[in-house]
């Protein structure tokens, strides 16, 4: 596998970078369409940066990481499988559940994997849920509480046009990738609710209410309430709720807070980080010519899901999901 990195905008660019160099993976460069920004970044992790898409997918790249401003996933995704190149792509896949489809079908087409970033499926304490869950040992869960906190990141993040929502959308895909890659649940109701404290284009907080279709009732805070002296990463947790007691775990992973009075707190993370487990998966399926381990279909869901969930806070109703279709009751 050879990567080129298409957009450096996201946070997660640079993580997944250090990763991969720390693999032994070759990074052929970086294009982000703003030159002050790219060549900040390649100077920063000393790679080569190209001014345009069409000089890094000449480079000898075989697989284009994607990690730009989320209302480009989808062009880039296009031409990176047009160019025969495999596709890695931040999370959300795209803003709507049609160019979502069309991003599956553009790869498929052109015969090569579409991989959608996930990393809290790889943490070591989600692994062990899921483990516990498939050998029966969790009882029968009644309901999940679920949060996705942090703060406030700013720049595009904030910019609709750019980010194509707020804290919802940020922060809802992973308990909802979770709950249906864990448990297998299909969402039979959703209710959402958003606020802008500090925020006019987007909400900075939201929760959602899900009631699957086996009785099981989730609820998802996926605010940005986080202070500004606070880390990067806040949480992605589930308590899970079961007739035999509760579970909490956090999809992060284990770690220690550190408080002192001088500096910020601090994460300490304990086990192997999560994005470099899940882009060691990815290079296997690659150079092994495996099966995707997070397709494109799996990116599609919270796509749908939040697709859903924006309509239930805008009209403030229920949406009711069918087999086939969604409505309002």
């Amino acid at each position: 596998m050879k990567v080129g990195i298409i957009g450096c905008a996201h946070m997660q660019a640079k993580t997944y970078c250090r990763a991969l160099k720390k693999m032994g993976v070759e990074i052929t460069g970086v294009f982000d369409r703003n030159p002050i920004r790219g060549t900040t970044f390649a100077k920063e992790l000393s790679i080569p940066f190209f001014p345009s898409l069409e000089k890094i997918l000449k480079t000898p790249m075989d697989t284009a990481l994607i990690c730009s401003e989320n209302t480009l996933h989808y062009d880039y995704t296009l031409a990176c499988a047009y160019h025969k190149m495999h596709v890695i792509v931040e999370k959300p896949l795209a803003l709507k559940k049609e160019d979502a489809k069309r991003m599956i079908v553009a790869c498929s087409e052109n015969n090569v994997k579409l991989f959608v970033a996930h990393p809290v499926r790889y943490a070591q304490t989600v692994i062990e849920l899921k483990k516990r869950y498939e050998a029966n040992e969790l009882g029968k869960i009644l309901a999940i509480v679920g949060t996705n906190h942090g703060k406030n990141p700013g720049g595009w993040f904030i910019d609709k046009e750019l980010s194509g929502g707020g804290a919802l959308l940020d922060h809802m895909v992973h308990i909802i990738d979770l709950s249906k890659w864990i448990f297998k649940f299909e969402i039979h109701t959703i209710y959402a609710r958003t606020n802008s404290q500090h925020e006019k284009e987007i909400e900075d907080s939201a929760l959602l209410h899900l009631q699957f279709t086996n009785g099981v009732f989730m609820s998802l805070d996926t605010s940005w309430n986080r202070p500004k002296n606070y880390p990067v990463w806040g949480d992605a947790t589930m308590k899970i709720i079961t007739d035999k007691g509760t579970i909490d775990i956090d999809g992060f992973g284990r770690r220690s807070d550190l408080y002192t009075k001088e500096a910020p707190m601090v994460n300490h993370f304990y086990e192997k980080p999560m994005e470099l487990s899940m882009l060691e998966d990815f290079q296997r399926c690659i150079d092994e010519d495996l099966p995707v381990t997070i397709s494109g279909s799996d990116g599609l869901y919270p796509v749908e899901i939040a697709e859903l969930a924006y309509l239930s806070a805008n009209q403030k109703k229920m949406i009711l999901l069918t087999q086939n279709h969604s409505k309002t009751p």
